[in-house]
C-alpha cells in the first residue's frame, strides 16, 4: 500500500508542474501562433500574387480597406456571413 500512495503523489505532483509550466507558456504560445498564421498569410499573398494576381490584388485592397477604416475594429463574423447570403 505505501508503494501506491508514493506513486499516487508523484502522478499528482506531475500532474500540477504540467499544469503550471503550460499556464506560464500561454502568452508565448499566442505570440507564437500569431507569428505562425502572419508567416502563412504572408506567403499566401505573395504565391497569390504569383499564380492569382486578379484574385489576390481584390483580397488585398478589401483587406486594406478593412484596416484604415476605424469603424469596423473587428468585422463581426454574423454580419459578414449575412452579406455574403443576401448577394446570392
Amino acid at each position: 500500500m505505501g508503494n501506491e500512495e508514493k506513486a499516487e503523489q508523484d502522478t499528482t505532483e506531475e500532474l500540477l508542474d504540467t499544469y503550471e509550466r503550460k499556464r506560464k507558456n500561454k502568452t508565448d504560445d499566442v505570440i507564437a501562433t500569431q507569428a505562425v498564421l502572419c508567416i502563412i498569410l504572408a506567403v499566401m499573398f505573395c504565391c497569390g500574387r504569383f499564380f492569382y494576381p486578379e484574385i489576390t490584388e481584390a483580397v488585398f485592397t478589401r483587406l486594406k480597406g478593412l484596416a484604415s477604416d476605424s469603424s469596423y475594429v473587428i468585422v463581426n463574423p454574423i454580419d459578414l456571413l449575412r452579406e455574403v447570403i443576401d448577394k446570392h
